[in-house]
């Protein structure tokens, strides 16, 4: 599994180990807000999932790039 460089104002989803891994989260599409510390060695990002009114702490393994436009769904 490689690790994807990601930047807060970034589109994310949740891939399939995201999925399967947190059953509990409904929308999978969102935003990066914010990410660990590089000295933390915490691989934990911050994402505002769409329609939510807080970020979400999640694995940064659970997450890949979204490039499809919100509008094409």
């Amino acid at each position: 599994m490689t690790s994807i460089e990601l930047k807060p104002g970034d589109r994310v989803r949740l891939n399939e180990l995201g999925v399967s891994r947190s059953p509990k989260i409904k929308v999978r599409t969102g935003v990066v807000v914010t990410l660990s510390s590089p000295r933390s060695r915490d691989a934990s990002i911050r994402v505002l999932f769409d329609g939510n009114k807080r970020p979400t702490n999640i694995h940064r393994s659970y997450l890949e790039r979204n490039d499809v436009p919100a509008t094409e769904h």
